[in-house]
């Protein structure tokens, strides 16, 4: 809104002067069209008001006199009263508050109509009271349209529209002012971190961001045909230990999370999967290698002593999600933004936490690359420092070679702006 000062002096050639007046615009944008203009006033007369008149112009001095056209200089530039409808939004503080002013575009003696002349009119029956404030509002008013512009509105009421002699009036003033545009940037923004954590649940805090993830293995411990070791694995020398990936990102079209088991430098075959360093592995499926058998890119149940390798998404971790910030994260309820992908969900749904040798793990030995999650299908695709916990299972077969055995896994984080 915009609000012109109040003029106290200059006395037109009227019975008295308004008082307390001022004009506010609902816009001071130049050639803003719409434009509510509010008059506000406090008068002196007693006399019922039948007709007010509005004139504008370019001088404060132009005003003055009690006539149609500006006394000194012009009508302001681009200012029309007469370009929207010809209603009011409100009026308020007149004698006899049922018996309201409606626009004049025809004129008579008190006022002629113009782009800068506007014309009020009623029914007077009620005298006024002196010292009392009226307010009264036209819409529909184009600005002015020079930049950082002022001008000025005289104000003329009078006891009938057959006078041409106003009861009291006085000048408004207001301006219309070019537009500051503030701009920003932000930048595009990506943090994402790979590492271990003894952290297995969905709420308990891994790290508050990138910074705090660590660790560069987990240790499934000791296999045995009678069993499927699944992280975190904490007897048979296991560490206690899953996998984890973090990942915060601005990106509007949402992110990815993949992975992609690095090839080993030596051996033969098999070269994706949980093996002995530089063995000569068979192809197929042989469960007398160096080579444990990947799970493949289906989700797949494990059975002890059928030999396998896998993981999965146990689930999404939203403790370091700042809900005051951001959005609020709960896995359990489904409204973290980052989703795990099919035959990546470790829990019986994408919203219960876990990872079980019956629902089963995946992992694709190739070298290709898996997306295991992705924000793109989410309302909000933008990422604050979800982390997938990432689990891992393995058993071998009875006739599987005694050994160390190891995998490495490359992940990748992809945002679309």
């Amino acid at each position: 809104m915009w609000l012109s000062p109040m003029i106290l002096g200059g006395q037109a050639s009227a019975t008295g002067q308004l008082t307390s007046r001022s004009l506010t615009l609902s816009s001071g944008v130049p050639g803003a069209t719409g434009v509510s203009y509010t008059f506000t006033f406090t008068i002196v007369s007693t006399t019922p008001i039948a007709a007010l008149k509005f004139l504008a112009c370019d001088s404060a001095y132009g005003t003055y006199g009690g006539g149609n056209t500006c006394q000194t200089g012009s009508a302001p530039t681009g200012l029309s009263f007469s370009s929207g409808p010809a209603s009011f939004v409100s009026q308020s503080g007149f004698a006899d508050a049922s018996n309201h002013f409606a626009r004049d575009g025809t004129g008579a003696a008190y006022c002629t109509p113009a782009a800068n002349v506007l014309c009020a009119n009623r029914t007077a029956t009620t005298g006024e009271t002196t010292g009392t404030s009226k307010t009264i509002t036209f819409n529909g008013i184009k600005n002015p349209t020079p930049n950082n512009y002022a001008f000025y509105i005289g104000v003329y009421t009078y006891s009938a529209t057959s006078s041409s002699t106003a009861l009291d009036s006085g000048t408004t003033a207001s301006a219309v002012v070019q537009t500051l545009t503030v701009s920003a940037q932000v930048a595009e923004s990506l943090q994402f971190c790979v590492g271990s954590t003894t952290v297995n649940d969905a709420t308990t805090l891994v790290a508050s961001s990138c910074a705090g993830v660590s660790g560069t293995a987990l240790n499934l411990g000791t296999l045995d045909s009678s069993q499927v070791n699944i992280s975190p694995w904490s007897t048979d020398g296991g560490d206690n230990n899953n996998g984890v990936a973090m990942i915060r990102t601005n990106a509007a079209n949402g992110a990815t999370v993949s992975y992609d088991a690095v090839q080993a430098s030596s051996g033969t075959n098999h070269l994706g999967t949980l093996r002995l360093s530089g063995a000569s592995c068979n192809a197929g499926t042989v469960n007398t290698d160096g080579c444990i058998n990947a799970a493949g890119t289906t989700q797949v149940a494990f059975t002890a002593g059928h030999e396998n390798f896998g993981m999965t998404v146990a689930g999404v971790n939203c403790a370091a999600v700042s809900s005051a910030n951001s959005y609020s994260c709960v896995y359990a309820s489904g409204t973290n933004n980052l989703q795990q992908q099919a035959n990546y969900i470790g829990g019986t749904n994408s919203t219960t936490f876990g990872a079980s040798a019956a629902k089963g793990f995946a992992w694709d030995e190739s070298g290709s690359s898996v997306t295991i999650a992705s924000s793109a299908s989410s309302s909000i695709k933008q990422i604050d420092d979800e982390a997938l916990i990432l689990a891992f299972a393995a058993t071998p077969s009875i006739t599987t070679p005694f050994g160390s055995y190891s995998v490495q896994a490359d992940f990748t984080a992809v945002p679309t702006f």
